[in-house]
């Protein structure tokens, strides 16, 4: 990289699990990404549980000056009820490795929301958001003011599925379940470019196989010595759709941001999240139509109420995603 281009100000919205952990060792070992602040969301863990590991992470990483900020436990609105994913993520969201607290470091006195607005007010348009659980930070930030979405230079949500079905309900993916009402809102905030959804047709597909584990348990790098244990652990269950191989859902959505041409198709679409309370609660809902209508002249149809253009991930580079993956381990 040209020592002329300036990195990307990113904030990353997290709920502390494992694929969380490796997503924020990515980008604070990145230099195209200039991370300047974390925000905690309820989700695997308690959202002050969630602090701790991420001042874990930042201690060891040696980045001891980025502000985390403990935001929402409660949901912004009704949802489903979930089992709790202590059996993927461990009882302390690091594949129960329980390491101790680092001394002398503590989250900010900030919300997580005030933050979120603070950090994008200083540099208007030039700070990227990156949230990799619920999505009621983002929600509740837009809500206190809804100009703050436009100041966003682009958001990367690791939220839903569009053809993939669900993991924490039969069509509904975890970060949307969680806290359905939350995502409606930030899907029809007025963002400055559609935001890019990363669900689990693109993390289902770039997963980690016995060679970056392999490499991994050799413990070259920093980030490989944390999180060789809370991945292995994390591959028990995690896995349980990709057999044998092993997703990393929120490292992908931060590499998305990072390298943007490891989602390989991601085309402008409506998107709306089901908040009905029925059996598909919490379901983000792509309208495919467009395609179609693309196709043949002349052939168009109004976009359906509550739906809005999101850029929805469909494919990616996975041979480029694990060499990625494997060069964080320490391949040279």
């Amino acid at each position: 990289m040209g020592s002329n281009v300036q990195p990307r100000r990113v904030i990353i919205d997290t709920d502390g699990g494992v694929d969380d952990a490796a997503a924020l060792w990515w980008a604070l070992t990145d230099p195209r990404l200039d991370l300047v602040g974390v925000t905690t969301v309820g989700g695997v863990v308690s959202a002050a549980e969630a602090a701790g590991n991420v001042l874990r992470i930042l201690d060891a990483a040696g980045r001891r000056d980025i502000p985390v900020a403990v935001g929402a436990d409660q949901r912004v609105g009704l949802a489903p009820s979930l089992r709790r994913a202590d059996f993927i993520h461990g009882d302390d969201g690091l594949g129960n490795t329980q390491r101790p607290m680092p001394q002398g470091l503590s989250p900010s006195p900030e919300s997580a929301r005030d933050l979120m607005l603070r950090l994008c007010a200083e540099a208007p348009g030039k700070t990227s958001i990156v949230a990799l659980g619920p999505l009621t930070n983002l929600a509740m930030a837009a809500a206190d003011d809804p100009a703050w979405p436009a100041r966003v230079q682009e958001l990367v949500a690791m939220a839903g599925s569009a053809r993939s079905g669900g993991n924490a309900l039969p069509i509904g993916e975890a970060n949307v379940a969680h806290d359905p009402t939350a995502a409606m809102r930030v899907v029809e905030a007025h963002w400055a470019r559609p935001p890019l959804m990363v669900g689990l047709d693109v993390t289902h597909r770039a997963t980690l196989t016995d060679v970056e584990f392999a490499l991994l348990a050799e413990q070259r790098t920093p980030a490989a010595a944390f999180l060789d244990a809370p991945l292995n652990f994390y591959r028990t269950y995690g896995s349980t759709f990709t057999a044998p191989n092993c997703p990393c859902h929120d490292l992908f959505a931060v590499l998305a941001l990072a390298e943007p041409g490891i989602v390989t198709d991601a085309p402008v679409l409506p998107l709306a999240v089901d908040t009905g309370m029925g059996a598909a609660w919490g379901t983000t809902v792509v309208d495919f139509r467009a395609i179609a209508f693309a196709r043949v002249a002349g052939s168009t149809q109004e976009q359906p109420a509550g739906f809005h253009p999101w850029r929805i991930a469909l494919d990616a580079d996975v041979v480029r995603f694990r060499a990625a993956l494997r060069g964080l381990f320490g391949e040279e």
